[in-house]
C-alpha cells in the first residue's frame, strides 16, 4: 500500500512538470509570435516612412522643375508643404531602427541628402525668380548626382528592411504554425493525465465503499459479540455472586454456631474458605466494574476534581485512619469534562492501592498534584506524540513499597500481580487496569514509575479543550 501510493505521487509529480514545461514553452512561442508580428508590422511601418520621405522629395522636384518651366509659383505648393514634414519623417524612422546600426548610417545619410537636395532646389528656385541662368547645367548635374546618391541610399535602406520583412515572416509564420501542434499535444497529455486519475480515483473509491462496508459489517458484528459479551458477564457476575454469599453465610453460621464443637484446624480452614469466597466476591464485583467500563455510554460533563477527591477521602477516612495515613492535595486541582462516577473510582483505586502495598513500618504518604503540561514533555510513548497539545498532569504519590521500572507497564494488565505482590490476598490486580480504562474513557492515559523500597508515582493524562 505504502508503495503504490510512492508511486503515484511519483507520476502526479511528474505529470505536473510535464505539464508545466509544456505550458511554458507554449507561453514562450506565443510571446515570440506576437514579438514577430510586432517586428513585422514595426518593418511595414518603416517602409511606409520611407515611401512617404520619397514621396515627398519627388514631389518637391516636381514643384522644382515646374516653376522653373513656367515661373508660376502656385506650383511650389507641394515644395512648401513637405519639406518641413520629410526630416519628422526621416526622425521617426531612425526611432524604428534605433537597435540596427547598420541602418542608423544609412539613415543619416539619407538625411543628410535629402537636406542637401532640399537646399539645391530652393537656390534652384531662387535663381528661376530672379531669371539668373547662368550655372544652370552644373547646378541640373549637381541635382542629378545627388539624386543618384538619394536613391542608392534609399535602395540599401529598403533592401534592408526587405530582408527584415522576409525574416519577420518566416518567423511568425513558424511559430502560428507550431503553436497548434504544441497546443494539441499540451491538449491531449492534460486529457490522458485526467483519464488516468478518474480511473484511479474510481477504483480508489471502489476499493474504499468495499472496505467500508465490509468494515461496517465487521462493527456490526463487533458490537453485538460486545452486547453478548457484556451481558454473559453481567449475567456470570450476578450468578456468581449468589453461590459465593451462601458460602459465606454457611461458614459463618458454622463458625459462629459450632464453634465449640469445632477443632482448631477445622476452625482454620472455615476461616480460609470464608476470605477466599469474599475474595471471589470482590473479583466478581469488580468485574462487573471494569465491563461497565468498557462498554461506557455516559456523557462528559464539567467535574471539580477537589470535589471528586475530598469525598473519595471522606468514604475512605475510616481506612486512612485505621493505617495512620496521610493524604495530601498540594496545589488546587482543575475543572475538567469528566464522569464524576469514573473520577471517583480512579482515585478510590489509586488510594486503595498505595494504602495496599504501604511499608509496614512507614505511615502511608498519599500526595496529590497538580500541573499543565505539553505533549513533547511528556515520557509517555502513546501521549507524546501530540506535540503541542496542552494536558492537565494529576501525580498521585506514595512512600510505599514501589516497583521496579521494568514492570511499569505491566503493571496495569487486568490480574496482573507482581511477585511481591502474590502475597497481598486483598490485592485482586484490577485496580490499575480499571484506572488506564477510566484515562482511556477520558481521551488520556497514565503512566507509573517506581523505586522498589521507595515508592510510586501514578501519572494521570487528562486532555485541555480548545481554550
Amino acid at each position: 500500500m505504502k508503495f503504490r501510493f510512492q508511486y503515484i505521487y511519483t507520476a502526479f509529480i511528474l505529470s505536473f512538470l510535464i505539464l508545466t514545461v509544456l505550458a511554458v514553452l507554449f507561453y514562450q512561442r506565443l510571446m515570440n509570435t506576437q514579438r514577430s508580428s510586432n517586428e513585422v508590422e514595426h518593418t511595414y511601418e518603416k517602409l511606409y516612412l520611407l515611401s512617404r520621405v520619397d514621396s515627398h522629395l519627388k514631389d518637391a522636384i516636381g514643384s522644382e522643375r515646374g516653376f522653373i518651366l513656367t515661373r508660376d509659383s502656385s506650383l511650389l505648393e507641394p515644395l512648401l508643404a513637405y519639406s518641413h514634414e520629410m526630416f519628422p519623417l526621416i526622425d521617426s524612422l531612425r526611432l524604428l531602427t534605433v537597435n540596427n546600426n547598420r541602418q542608423q548610417i544609412n539613415i543619416n545619410h539619407l538625411k543628410r541628402i535629402v537636406s542637401e537636395r532640399l537646399n539645391q532646389i530652393r537656390t534652384n528656385v531662387n535663381k528661376a525668380a530672379l531669371r539668373e541662368n547662368s550655372s544652370h547645367n552644373l547646378r541640373m548635374l549637381q541635382s542629378k548626382v545627388l539624386m543618384n546618391d538619394y536613391n542608392d541610399a534609399l535602395r540599401k535602406i529598403e533592401a534592408e528592411e526587405r530582408r527584415s520583412l522576409l525574416f519577420g515572416n518566416i518567423m511568425k509564420d513558424s511559430y502560428q504554425a507550431g503553436n497548434p501542434k504544441l497546443l494539441y499535444a499540451i491538449f491531449v497529455f492534460a486529457a490522458v493525465v485526467f483519464v488516468l486519475s478518474f480511473l484511479f480515483i474510481n477504483r480508489e473509491l471502489r476499493k474504499r465503499l468495499n472496505f467500508q462496508e465490509q468494515l461496517q459489517q465487521q462493527v456490526g458484528s463487533l458490537n453485538r459479540a460486545n452486547a453478548e459479551l457484556e451481558q454473559l458477564t453481567n449475567t456470570q457476575s450476578h450468578h456468581l455472586q449468589e453461590p459465593l454469599r451462601k458460602i459465606q453465610t454457611f461458614t459463618t453460621r458454622l463458625l459462629t454456631r459450632q464453634n465449640g464443637a469445632l477443632n482448631e484446624e477445622t476452625r482454620m480452614l472455615l476461616q480460609k474458605i470464608n476470605t477466599t469466597a469474599e475474595h471471589m466476591h470482590g473479583l466478581t464485583r469488580d468485574m462487573a466494574k471494569y465491563s461497565d467500563l468498557i462498554s461506557n455510554r455516559d456523557t462528559l460533563v464539567e467535574v471539580d476534581l477537589n470535589y471528586i477527591l475530598y469525598k473519595v477521602a471522606e468514604q475512605m477516612d475510616a481506612r486512612l485512619t485505621i493505617q495512620h495515613a496521610s493524604l495530601v492535595v498540594k496545589n488546587t486541582l482543575p475543572v475538567i469534562k469528566a464522569i464524576p462516577m469514573q473520577l471517583a473510582i480512579l482515585f478510590e483505586q489509586l488510594i486503595d492501592n498505595s494504602l495496599k502495598f504501604a511499608r509496614r513500618d512507614v505511615s502511608p504518604l498519599i500526595t496529590v498534584a497538580f500541573e499543565e503540561t505539553v505533549g513533547r514533555k511528556i515520557s509517555d510513548k502513546l501521549l507524546s506524540v501530540f506535540g503541542g497539545s496542552l494536558f492537565y498532569r494529576i501525580s498521585v504519590t506514595d512512600n510505599g513499597m514501589g516497583f521496579s521500572n521494568e514492570f511499569a507497564e505491566k503493571i496495569f494488565g487486568i490480574f496482573e500481580k507482581l511477585e511481591s505482590q502474590q502475597l497481598f490476598l486483598n490485592s485482586k490486580g484490577i485496580g490499575l487496569a480499571m484506572v488506564q480504562r477510566i484515562m482511556i474513557n477520558h481521551g488520556g492515559n497514565v503512566s507509573a514509575s517506581g523505586i522498589v523500597g521507595q515508592g510510586a508515582v501514578f501519572n494521570l493524562y487528562f486532555p485541555v479543550p480548545n481554550r
